[in-house]
């Protein structure tokens, strides 16, 4: 007769577990994920959650690592909550730190997550419309960019895609015309045109390297590409799911795009920052 593996004691026989304890082992994991994110609105509630949130992993079969991989997951789901409207203020970033604090969880784990990343670049968007040059970001590549003098780095994009509008023609409807024998050894061919031309734009992968966000400019550094764009020479922003376009101020411009992997951030970061 085995025992059950949640409590300990006797299952039956040919049972692994009771179908009590396994009840009160799901419900204890939804009442842990459930408490974190409402422990945002008070001081004394997350004060005292870490020793009520392992009571009822205890009372619930919750292991340890269970327990831990809990608080991360309701710290994830927190995050979600205070950016469900697009903005993070600085009560809501100071209450999540200290959640953080309080659930005992580090740096390294919450940066697994992505969540630690969508905290710092929804400040960095929140300090860029105060009329704040962000401080958020440290980069310890070097970068093989010539700043100019007195240029700060907002945020930077390693692996980031450069790509560019071509256009092609082609001809559609053309005919080799007919061969027609005039005499031996000569011919005559009729009727050979080359059709209608058609243009074709195309979205060309150019490059892939670091693009480079600062206060002045947006950078693209690549083994085979490399340019500066001064916001004040930019006429559009155009937002993509995964990156941003730009088109410069200049005749026949066509459409530069950076794939940055967060469209939502690169394009609220540049436009706000070329109003500044």
């Amino acid at each position: 007769m085995a025992n059950c593996k949640y409590c300990g004691k006797p299952a039956g026989f040919l049972r692994s577990k009771h179908t009590e304890c396994e009840v009160r082992y799901e419900n204890g994991k939804q009442r842990i994920l459930a408490e974190i994110a409402p422990a945002l609105s008070s001081a004394e509630v997350r004060d005292s959650l870490q020793a009520r949130l392992k009571d009822i992993a205890r009372q619930s079969f919750v292991s340890d690592d269970e327990r831990q991989g809990l608080f991360l997951q309701g710290w994830v789901n927190a995050v979600d909550y205070c950016l469900e409207d697009g903005v993070l203020d600085e009560m809501e970033e100071k209450r999540l730190l200290e959640l953080q604090d309080r659930l005992s969880l580090s740096k390294a784990e919450l940066e697994k997550t992505g969540a630690l990343s969508k905290v710092v670049k929804a400040a960095a968007i929140r300090d860029v419309l105060n009329g704040v040059i962000p401080k958020r970001v440290t980069i310890n590549d070097p970068l093989p960019i010539n700043f100019q003098k007195g240029e700060q780095i907002v945020w930077a994009f390693p692996h980031a895609q450069y790509l560019e509008d071509k256009t092609r023609r082609q001809y559609v409807g053309g005919s080799q015309g007919l061969s027609i024998r005039v005499m031996k050894g000569v011919y005559y061919r009729v009727g050979a045109f080359k059709g209608q031309a058609i243009d074709r734009t195309e979205r060309v992968h150019i490059d892939t390297g670091w693009v480079v966000i600062t206060d002045k400019n947006i950078y693209f550094a690549g083994p085979i590409k490399s340019l500066r764009l001064a916001y004040g020479k930019i006429v559009s922003f155009q937002p993509f799911g995964d990156g941003v376009g730009i088109i410069r101020d200049a005749a026949n411009a066509k459409p530069q795009i950076f794939v940055t992997g967060d469209g939502w951030f690169t394009y609220n970061l540049v436009t706000n920052l070329a109003q500044l």
